[in-house]
């Protein structure tokens, strides 16, 4: 009890005489705050990418890729191959019978304004499509008609390109009008153009679709269609999970992000512990007198280190709340286009949870070898 006694006493008179050395405090806010800062903005961009992966989820959709083919890009299901896959067991149908399941193609569309990154990107899709995807919703204009060179576009798209209903984009076969705009609860469709895949196809002269999104009687069903689609001689093609498909393509692409920003996070905090340790050592330096009278009168080691240890988390744990304000006023929210689609970043609770973590990390790595030189501190250093 006399330990925690002396130790809150002398948190409090350390607290206090932070305005004393105000300047090494405000270096010490500073440094933890931009390390926290820099850490939590770059860590967004991957946060913004999964949450946006997590929201297209559905554990009864799967997806048929090409033969040697990892993704969708490209071409490699012949639309000869339609029906077949159609007939594969497990598919659910729609209340006239029909299979829910949907051949889709993506097209990259060249740039034709001052965009941020990059183009944006046209997803091809059938009237199955949009059945599959009961969160998409017209916020202006109309959907496009099949058969017409018409697109819509995601609301995430549209910000980020700055592009407008109205607007006409050069693709083949001519320019497309932009007939309406649409969001699908943040999911990563909300950053692509859709339009008719079958006149997409037609358009630009090809045959082939880059994947088939099928909808399951359940999740427990995908092993049969599967089965079916991998062992059928007429097919080439194979079949995953969506939700594994998405997280197998993110974390591509989100690995990258967070071990980049956990390499530069690291780099920073290196040099805010070297920081840490020389402001307190010079804070300690200043209290050389108060501390070693306070032992003389009584105060033991363990409350003095103690104290000074939480005089540094404080500070530590200030500047990571500072740093996360900034982080979340400055990012979150905002767009960016990453691997060919449109996120909007998010600095979300559990990051800023980690940020303060970090700032405590650092703190105590700083702090402990002043802490234990201020514990070591006598009267005897006062009068050499």
């Amino acid at each position: 009890m006399r330990v925690v006694t002396q130790t809150l006493v002398l948190t409090r008179l350390g607290l206090l005489g932070i305005l004393q050395r105000k300047w090494s405090s405000l270096v010490l806010l500073g440094s933890v705050a931009c390390v926290v800062g820099v850490l939590l903005s770059m860590l967004s961009v991957t946060e913004g990418m999964l949450r946006a992966y997590r929201l297209g989820e559905d554990p009864q959709l799967a997806i048929v890729l090409g033969p040697d083919n990892a993704t969708e890009w490209g071409h490699g299901i012949p639309a000869s191959d339609i029906g077949t896959i159609l007939d594969a067991p497990g598919i659910a149908r729609s209340p006239d019978g029909h299979p829910l399941a949907d051949p889709e193609v993506l097209l990259s569309v060249p740039p034709a304004g001052a965009y941020l990154i990059g183009g944006p990107v046209l997803r091809g899709i059938g009237a199955a499509g949009l059945a599959m995807h009961p969160r998409l919703k017209i916020v202006e204009g109309r959907q496009f008609h099949s058969g017409q060179h018409e697109l819509t576009i995601g609301v995430a798209a549209a910000r980020v390109f700055h592009l407008s209903v109205g607007d006409r984009i050069p693709l083949p076969g001519g320019t497309w009008p932009i007939v309406g705009s649409f969001t699908d609860g943040g999911s990563t469709l909300e950053g692509l153009f859709l339009a008719d895949a079958a006149t997409v196809l037609a358009a630009g002269r090809t045959t082939g679709y880059g994947s088939v999104l099928v909808k399951l009687e359940s999740a427990d069903a995908f092993n049969t269609f599967s089965h079916w689609v991998t062992t059928n001689p007429a097919l080439k093609e194979s079949a995953e999970p969506l939700t594994g498909y998405l997280q197998r393509t993110t974390h591509q692409f989100s690995a990258f992000f967070t071990a980049l920003a956990y390499a530069v996070g690291s780099i920073m905090t290196l040099g805010a512990v070297f920081g840490t340790v020389k402001l307190m050592y010079a804070a300690v330096s200043v209290r050389t007198r108060e501390l070693a009278t306070l032992r003389a009168i009584g105060y033991e080691p363990l409350p003095v280190a103690l104290s000074v240890l939480l005089e540094t988390i404080t500070l530590a744990l200030t500047g990571a709340l500072i740093g996360s304000a900034v982080a979340w006023l400055l990012f979150d929210g905002k767009l960016t286009t990453q691997a060919r689609n449109v996120y909007v970043l998010s600095v979300s609770g559990h990051l800023i949870a980690l940020g303060v973590i970090w700032a405590l990390v650092l703190s105590v790595l700083g702090g402990v070898p002043p802490a234990i030189r201020a514990a070591r501190r006598s009267v005897r250093d006062v009068l050499a």
